[in-house]
């Protein structure tokens, strides 16, 4: 591409190689040119000087002339450069021709003032005008970035009259002047088509930089609607799957109650095995959940100083009948004095819940073993180490991987879905975690997280969660249920019925509308997202027009990310389907009490 075909705009999407490289230089050109514009006044200094020296020769008039010339050449270069750096990016190629045409103008109008340096006798004056123009030529050379056109209308006119000038004397100096002025003439040509050279090979590299960075940035956009698509998927998956398997939760539950009344040893093991295929399928729909949540940033990690100690052995009470039935021991080793670590005692209690039960179901001989300590750091280091297999070091990154499982090709469902390393690390990360991995296979795995550490907590202030430790066993409640779906409310009621409690069941929010105003009065309500002609929220919003107060507890199958602060806004929890009775009610427990012990701090004497 020529700087004169510069004026018709090529898109680069789809142009050769050749067309985008000339481009890119054609843009370089013009860069380097409207930066030397901006000098002009500058260089008009040496102009003034020319002029002076020219004057004192005796040439009276011309000197002025060649100078005013000079100077509106130089004004009209200036302001080209200015309105050629206002208009739009896209526009500013196509004034680069009459930029060009500027250096034909600047070296005409230049070369006119040398004949008159030789007018009078003496070499002081040619040798002043020569090095003045000189230096000026060489400078301009500089900012035509390769290009000869530009190079040889700038300065050939004004080289041939100084080398001519000098030949014209005759002397020996003279000729020795004339051939050094067109030596230095051939060495900046040759230098700028050097530069010509230089900056098409960085162009090159520039192209084939641009290229990989298109490349990449496709591969990126693709792997990121790849994952989001993925995530839409565990999100609407686990809605379908969680459904039809809601009921059958509640009722499993009623189930066990029944047959541990029961004196029928069938009974309770039907029970047994329905309870336990309901717990493994509710494992697997939490996994996808969890990731989908995570991969989202819709859990906030609510920061503050837990003794690390005290989650372990929560986590040890929660696992340790699973260990007992395979024949594992699970055991603590931390300080019984406190050691404060700052974090999210529901998340890291995840974390290590995650690890564990990976423990446990790969380990078939010894056990696992959670321990904590102060590093040398001064953070909290906490370990699970157990006495499995062991880990291959090819394997090691990859065990954090979706869906990916060592020694499970036959995908055993007891073993999961491959997903608890997983949520292990995007955890970790969510927590500022940093997580080591220590494995060899036939000797075991140790896992280390590296916690924060806090100051202690004023124990004279203590946590919310000593009160929920409390037995709820002797709580009785009211609790009034919306769902559209009978045999759901049905198997909610029946179930809430078996423990004696009061319950009101009913489809919709005119009807639950209608319980209270019969005299219906809840401690509680449960109400199901998804009904059919409105949305669980709008019921919370009819009931508490009567009743402002009464907490709500929202129960939905939706996993959509953007739900969940929407539902926290209003509901004081938020269960995800299949729901098994005891949750249900552990839960539910759960709020009226938090809310008890509000109302008696809020009429406590301060």
């Amino acid at each position: 591409m020529t700087e004169t075909s510069a004026s018709a705009p090529m898109p680069l999407a789809g142009a050769s190689r050749e067309a985008r490289i000339g481009r890119r230089i054609l843009e370089r050109r013009l860069q380097l040119i409207l930066e030397y514009s901006r000098r002009l006044p500058l260089n008009y200094l040496g102009y003034i000087l020319v002029a002076f020296i020219v004057w004192r020769q005796g040439v009276e008039l011309w000197p002025w002339i060649w100078l005013v010339l000079t100077g509106a050449v130089m004004v009209y270069r200036w302001r080209l450069g200015l309105a050629v750096e206002r208009v739009e990016p896209e526009v500013q190629l196509q004034y680069l021709p009459r930029l060009l045409r500027g250096f034909d103008f600047n070296g005409v109008s230049t070369a006119s003032i040398v004949p008159f340096a030789f007018y009078a006798p003496g070499d002081f004056a040619p040798m002043a005008v020569a090095a003045v123009l000189m230096a000026g030529c060489t400078i301009g050379a500089a900012s035509v970035a390769g290009s000869q056109r530009a190079f040889v209308g700038f300065c050939t006119l004004t080289f041939c009259c100084l080398a001519g000038g000098w030949a014209w004397r005759g002397s020996a100096v003279g000729y020795m002047f004339a051939a050094g002025i067109v030596l230095v003439y051939f060495m900046l040509l040759a230098t700028v088509r050097d530069q010509g050279r230089m900056l098409h090979k960085l162009m090159n590299v520039l192209d084939d930089n641009a290229l990989l960075s298109e490349v990449v940035r496709q591969e990126r956009d693709r792997a990121t609607a790849a994952s989001e698509a993925k995530t839409r998927f565990f999100a609407a998956a686990s809605h379908d799957l969680r459904q039809p398997l809601h009921a059958l939760s509640i009722n499993a539950t009623t189930l066990d109650i029944l047959a541990r009344r029961s004196p029928d040893p069938l009974l309770k093991e039907v029970s047994r095995g329905i309870g336990s295929a309901l717990h493994q399928s509710s494992g697997l729909l939490d996994g996808l959940l969890d990731i989908s949540r995570l991969d989202a940033h819709t859990i906030e990690a609510k920061f503050a100083p837990h003794d690390i100690g005290a989650v372990l052995r929560a986590s040890r009470d929660e696992y340790a009948a699973l260990a007992a039935q395979q024949g594992l021991f699970l055991k603590v080793a931390a300080p019984e004095t406190p050691l404060w670590g700052l974090t999210d005692a529901d998340q890291l209690i995840r974390i290590v819940g995650n690890l564990v039960n990976n423990a446990i179901k790969f380990t078939t001989r010894g056990g696992v073993t959670l321990s904590a300590e102060a590093a040398a750091d001064g953070r909290v280091l906490v370990r699970v180490s157990d006495t499995g297999p062991g880990i291959p070091e090819s394997e090691r990154e990859r065990v954090f991987e979706e869906f990916y499982q060592i020694g499970n090709p036959s995908r055993d469902r007891s073993q999961g879905l491959g997903l608890g390393l997983a949520i292990v690390r995007r955890t970790a990360d969510l927590l500022k975690i940093e997580i080591g991995l220590d494995s060899e296979p036939g000797r075991g795995t140790t896992f280390a997280l590296h916690i924060a550490p806090a100051a202690p907590m004023d124990e004279s202030h203590p946590e919310v969660a000593t009160a929920l430790a409390r037995s709820f066993d002797g709580t009785r409640l009211a609790v009034l249920l919306v769902d559209d779906e009978a045999e759901v409310l049905s198997a909610m009621c029946t179930y809430l019925h078996q423990l004696g409690w009061s319950v009101k069941g009913v489809a919709s929010g005119a009807k639950a509308e209608q319980a209270l105003a019969e005299g219906f009065e809840p401690d509680v309500m449960v109400v199901d997202y998804r009904l059919r002609e409105e949305t669980g929220l709008d019921v919370i919003e009819r009931v508490r027009w009567r009743r402002p107060l009464l907490p709500a507890v929202i129960v939905t199958g939706e996993t959509a990310p953007s739900r969940f602060r929407e539902f926290s806004t209003v509901a004081a929890r938020i269960l995800h389907k299949p729901l098994d009775g005891d949750r249900l009610a552990r839960t539910l427990q759960e709020v009226v009490l938090a809310l008890d012990e509000e109302a008696s701090d809020a009429v406590a004497p301060k």
